[in-house]
């Protein structure tokens, strides 16, 4: 199964959607500081499904990056 289809009926807004999941997975990575919660290691199990979901989800904490906030609000 294809997400966006091909040939003539191709989905007109794919260019765009795959630009806003490059553009929002770079700002959460540059935005934020990401740490896992526990010290287990990671299940890579798959789950079922057709997007191929983690049989285990992963818990994680982000906080801002301090210098994120500086240039937000705009404060030196």
């Amino acid at each position: 199964m294809m997400p966006f289809g091909l040939g003539r009926r191709a989905c007109p807004g794919m260019g765009l959607a795959q630009r806003l999941v490059g553009l929002t997975l770079g700002s959460l990575i540059q935005c934020f500081e990401w740490e896992r919660i526990g010290c287990q290691k990671i299940d890579m199990t798959e789950g079922k499904g057709i997007t191929m979901p983690k049989a285990e989800a992963l818990e994680v904490m982000c906080k801002p990056r301090p210098i994120i906030n500086k240039i937000l609000l705009g404060s030196t």
